[in-house]
């Protein structure tokens, strides 16, 4: 039995309700259970939980655009936009700095509405002024004329829709703000798809995407604590992310197959929230044990890479590049690890020598 969502000013949206019933509920229920676990850890916890998730969804996000940063500045620059340590100092880089902004107003803001402003403001902080000034044109006001719309999937162009741009936002803002029945976790997909549909900049439409997903699974969640990580997840399947929508962008708008790759998705983010729970949880036993113990900056930011691994460990070179500095300082760092019992050596030594945390 198929589901036809139409309303004045909006596409025609077709699934199959029964297809989706089951999926989503599998979807509902593992989100409820998520945040009941995270919720009953203690505060300093959740805010570590939130930290790591969403320094993550500000990296992968990025990503998505072919925009690397830097992961220890992202984390630094959330921290001190969360509060958490007022401190914290950061380069001045400006796709960190708008990607950070820009997500934090999305989760904390989550039921605040989405206004032109809003979004024109989301565009202006994620680009540089000079990207911002040579695309000024592409801004929502001047998007009168009908342009096509080219989507670039699976390493080719392909032609696909014409759309007044300018119009549509009026419509996809307005629908956004508007009471429906439509469950929340359907309508961030259903918002995800119609938004890159629609591309109305020249660029950061990705981007903005995700921002906007975080924003309404926040809604979903009715919650700004951001446990799981979906960009992360769509990130990583974003080969069968183009595929998904270039097929349903040629299927009239039956959007069964989105909705489920969405809901499958968003299942395979929640799972890995025990990953982030367990680095959590890993951190702050280590910190609890160690707390009277000396540190340097380098040594916690290593340190705290080794809690957050999979296999915990790294060479003396590695160590050198996340911390910035020179591979005798690295070692110097090392070795007052090993002497104070925190770190031991583990393989046959030489170049091959690798570190890990003793008997963590």
């Amino acid at each position: 039995m198929y589901f036809v969502y139409k309303r004045k000013g909006c596409p025609v949206f077709i699934w199959d309700n029964e297809t989706l019933l089951n999926p989503l509920a599998e979807v509902r229920y593992r989100q409820g259970k998520i945040i009941g676990t995270m919720e009953s850890l203690a505060v300093d916890l959740q805010k570590e939980a939130v930290l790591e998730t969403l320094t993550l969804d500000i990296i992968k996000c990025a990503e998505m655009e072919n925009i690397s940063l830097d992961e220890e500045d992202v984390r630094a620059d959330v921290n001190r936009m969360l509060g958490l340590n007022k401190k914290t100092h950061t380069k001045s880089d400006i796709k960190i700095n708008g990607m950070s902004e820009i997500m934090l107003d999305a989760v904390k803001n989550y039921n605040l509405q989405l206004t032109d402003e809003r979004m024109f403001f989301w565009h202006k902080t994620l680009v540089s002024e000079t990207e911002t000034e040579k695309n000024t044109a592409t801004r929502l006001p001047k998007l009168t004329r009908i342009k096509q719309v080219v989507y670039k999937a699976i390493g080719k162009d392909k032609e696909g829709f014409r759309t007044l741009a300018a119009k549509e936002m009026s419509n996809f803002i307005e629908w956004i703000n508007g009471e429906n029945k439509l469950d929340s976790v359907i309508k961030a997909a259903i918002a995800h798809l119609w938004f890159v549909t629609i591309r109305p900049f020249d660029d950061g439409n990705t981007r903005i995407a995700g921002v906007l997903t975080n924003m309404l699974l926040a809604r979903s969640d009715n919650t700004p604590r951001r446990f799981y990580s979906m960009l992360a997840q769509i990130k990583s399947d974003q080969k069968q992310y183009h595929e998904i929508l270039e097929k349903t962008q040629n299927e009239n708008f039956d959007i069964t197959n989105w909705l489920l790759w969405f809901f499958n998705c968003m299942q395979k983010s929640l799972k890995t929230t025990d990953v982030i729970l367990l680095s959590v949880l890993r951190k702050s036993e280590f910190w609890k044990i160690h707390d009277k113990t000396s540190f340097n900056n380098r040594q916690r930011l290593v340190i705290n890479k080794l809690l957050s691994s999979v296999d915990g460990k790294l060479q003396s070179s590695k160590w050198a590049q996340i911390a910035k500095c020179s591979p005798d300082t690295a070692l110097r760092d090392i070795k007052d690890l090993i002497k104070k019992g925190i770190l031991r050596k583990k393989s046959q030594g030489g170049r091959s020598t690798n570190y890990e945390l003793a008997g963590f």
